[in-house]
């Protein structure tokens, strides 16, 4: 799901973006959206922001928390990612 917005580029910019869509299989709001979530995630890396949840994959991933549940209880209806 997604929602429309409006985002001025340079020429420049909108005619690489142009050529580049001819011989891509990806439209040009795929290609934004692709590349937006590039710089989104490098910003992230370099502020050091931490991601949610990635505290607590780095705990399960070292064998400080179980990755499933230990009680029995399955997970909440609709959220199969929980442990």
């Amino acid at each position: 799901m997604g929602r429309r917005i409006s985002v001025y580029l340079d020429d420049d910019v909108l005619r690489s973006l142009n050529e580049h869509t001819q011989v891509s299989p990806l439209s040009r709001s795929e290609l934004i959206a692709v590349a937006v979530r590039r710089f989104l995630r490098d910003e992230r890396r370099r502020a050091r922001i931490p991601v949610p949840g990635a505290h607590l994959a780095r705990r399960i991933a070292a064998g400080d928390l179980p990755s499933r549940r230990v009680d029995g209880r399955l997970p909440a209806r609709g959220a199969p990612w929980e442990n």
